[in-house]
């Protein structure tokens, strides 16, 4: 089983600085979205600009998804 590497109190202020920016851009709210938003950037090495592509996207499809059930 993998452990999960420590992050510095430096290390989680910024990743938390980041999220925070992303979902006041987005104008969306609440712990399903940050962990979203925490997701996609530890999938994305924190890099801002992938970031908010991914969740653009993974936002339209959530949309999408709920218009057609």
């Amino acid at each position: 089983m993998a452990e999960k590497e420590k992050l510095s109190k430096e290390e989680k202020a910024a990743q938390n600085a980041v999220i925070k920016e992303i979902m006041a851009d987005f104008g969306i709210e609440g712990a399903t979205k940050k962990r979203l938003v925490r997701f996609i950037g530890n999938n994305e090495n924190w890099d801002k600009r992938m970031i908010r592509y991914r969740l653009k996207r993974a936002l339209i499809a959530e949309t999408y998804a709920a218009k057609h059930q």
